[in-house]
């Protein structure tokens, strides 16, 4: 997504944060650096990628992209919704990788890289060990997602 896109590259653009002031009916009510405002945006996109890949029956097993395997009480899921008589099913990974106009690796690490990145580095408190080496690539092809004809 292009906001995503955006903070990611403010974020990086150069080795000091830039000053950031932000207005209020033209009035300053925060000076902070491009950091203060960044990080929260990356941060809520991650998760709420995370949360809708899960939605959708995706899921991370042993680094490798996996279904879903059980839900918990009062989870709300793809499955719980029909459309027009059909009930909807939770997305295999086969079917991500059929939908996606590239090699299905690249696929597999996007996605990967989205559930670790939330999951390590904003829902919890780690040491920030990935199983790969991910980067604004793999966030970026994730966040562009798979075309749906």
């Amino acid at each position: 997504s292009k906001p995503f896109r955006f903070a990611w590259d403010w974020l990086g653009e150069s080795d000091e944060p830039r000053a950031v002031q932000v207005l209020v009916e033209g009035k300053p009510v925060l000076h902070c650096n491009v950091a203060a405002i960044a990080n929260p945006m990356l941060e809520a996109g991650v998760v709420h990628a995370r949360a809708l890949l899960e939605f959708l029956g995706l899921a991370v097993r042993s680094g490798r992209l996996a279904q879903v395997q059980r839900r918990l009480p009062g989870d709300i899921a793809i499955e719980h919704y029909s459309t027009a008589g059909q009930e909807l099913a939770m997305v295999s990974p086969e079917q991500v990788y059929a939908a996606y106009d590239g090699p299905h690796e690249e696929a597999e690490s996007a996605i990967v890289a989205i559930f670790e990145f939330a999951n390590k580095l904003t829902a919890h408190i780690t040491d920030g060990t990935f199983s790969g080496a991910w980067t604004g690539q793999h966030l970026d092809t994730a966040c562009r997602g798979i075309s749906v004809p």
